[in-house]
């Protein structure tokens, strides 16, 4: 299922749903001035609200939507963006189609369980190292722009000190032992 979202500077109205974006793409055509363009492999699609009469309406499958232009300002384009949604409705018996937001990053929710998993896999080995190694281990920045991060000190320290981020790239480090002790044996923490 799609959501029709119409957006235009900070403002955005999701206007109504449909099955399949095939469907969501013949009712946009019909709105005067519609507009996709694909630039770098990405469709961009959008109207200019001048094209809109004071009033009108799009009959699609007999419902009627209304449109005018008062409900846009008339300096820029509309965007429009598809959302795609599941519906639960439908049985399905998988992972629902789509992302998640998890922190910072955005993860197919296909992968949300392992990413977390693994994630929390390599902050524990992380965590457990630097202790053995005479540090005290903390996570902070969740919610930041980057995101949750790593964080540590020597115990008789007061100041914390950045060792990295709890993101995608963390679990790309295959070899997290030898790294860790590279990184230790040449007092970079």
């Amino acid at each position: 299922m799609y959501i029709l979202e119409l957006y235009q500077n900070n403002y955005s109205k999701d206007l109504v749903a449909f099955d399949s974006l095939d469907e969501g793409r013949d009712f946009v055509s019909k709105i005067p001035g519609y507009t996709i363009e694909k630039e770098y492999g990405l469709e961009n699609e959008y109207f200019n609200p001048e094209n809109i009469p004071d009033y009108m309406e799009i009959i699609y499958n007999e419902n009627i939507v209304p449109l005018s232009r008062f409900m846009f300002e008339p300096e820029e384009n509309v965007e429009i963006i598809w959302k795609e949604i599941s519906n639960l409705s439908v049985t399905k018996d998988k992972i629902i189609e789509g992302y998640s937001k998890i922190d910072a990053y955005i993860i197919d929710n296909e992968e949300v369980k392992s990413y977390i998993e693994e994630r929390e896999v390599k902050y524990g080995f992380i965590k457990e190292f630097l202790e053995s190694k005479g540090y005290e281990v903390g996570r902070s920045f969740f919610g930041s722009e980057d995101g949750e991060a790593i964080i540590y000190r020597k115990k008789e320290s007061e100041e914390w000190h950045f060792l990295c981020h709890l993101d995608p790239s963390l679990l790309d480090i295959k070899n997290l032992k030898i790294n860790l002790e590279e990184i230790v044996d040449e007092g970079l923490i």
